[in-house]
């Protein structure tokens, strides 16, 4: 099964000649060419996710952040129509009250997570997708992101359900809120058996989206699994457009796993 993650970038109009209406097809591209069985998304303002939600031969579930329904960035997670049933899905703000939008302190935007509880048709095996978008001023409110994820995914860790949780974490291996992932969960990047990572990250930082030359890329972008997912390969997609720009400013990220049997008696 393969799985990817991207941060397709927000449309804004600081992109200028590559703003989304130009990139678009590009991001879509990508998505096509990786043909993913599950695929997460971050940072798409309405009019992104209604692109994406077109892309043939996949249902999805994701939230607005600003209201839940219809305002700001989406977090979703996309799924092969009929090759997977979804069980249960849902959203939680990264906030003490996450049941409602609502901003960390002192962050400058809401952000939230979103689950989805599949069982995938052909053998009925269930797992568990997370993904999140943390956020990138507080390190607190990440650390508090990775806890609420955490609680949300005890009880499926506890039944050994297959678990992956993937997003935009805002975040470094030495940052306080990697440290506070717990030991059930495993970084899939230092554990799969085919690694792929030309750069040795997964965000560029190219303001003109213009190919990496000598700067520094910064791993932002993670999947983490429990031992009920054995990954074959990881591997970061870093292929430019024909006239050598990226399609978002952030590159996507996808396994190929296994899944251990788990079915519910």
């Amino acid at each position: 099964m393969r799985i990817t993650t991207y941060n397709v970038r927000y449309d804004t109009p600081q992109d200028g000649d590559w703003r989304w209406a130009q990139r678009r097809a590009a991001v879509l591209a990508n998505l096509t060419h990786l043909a993913p069985d599950i695929f997460t998304i971050e940072e798409a303002l309405p009019h992104q996710y209604a692109d994406l939600n077109a892309l043939a031969g996949y249902a999805h579930c994701g939230a607005p952040r600003e209201d839940g329904f219809s305002t700001g960035e989406a977090t979703a997670i996309y799924y092969r129509a009929g090759a997977f049933d979804l069980l249960d899905e849902g959203h939680r703000w990264v906030t003490t009250t996450p049941l409602v939008p609502s901003t960390y302190p002192g962050t400058g935007n809401k952000r939230v997570f979103q689950w989805a509880h599949l069982r995938r048709v052909a053998d009925d095996q269930e797992l568990v997708v997370v993904a999140n978008h943390l956020d990138d001023w507080i390190a607190d409110a990440r650390v508090l992101g990775v806890q609420q994820v955490t609680a949300f995914l005890a009880p499926y860790l506890a039944a050994a359900v297959p678990v992956i949780w993937c997003g935009d974490f805002n975040m470094q291996p030495g940052d306080v809120a990697y440290q506070a992932v717990p030991s059930a969960l495993r970084d899939a990047a230092l554990h799969a058996a085919t690694i792929v990572d030309p750069f040795g990250g997964t965000w560029p930082d190219q303001a003109d989206f213009a190919p990496v030359t000598t700067q520094d890329v910064q791993r932002l972008d993670f999947f983490f699994v429990n031992a009920a997912v054995q990954v074959d390969a990881y591997a970061v997609e870093t292929t430019a457009t024909a006239d050598g720009r990226y399609a978002s400013d952030h590159f996507p990220v996808t396994l190929d796993v296994r899944l251990e049997a788990h079915h519910d008696d």
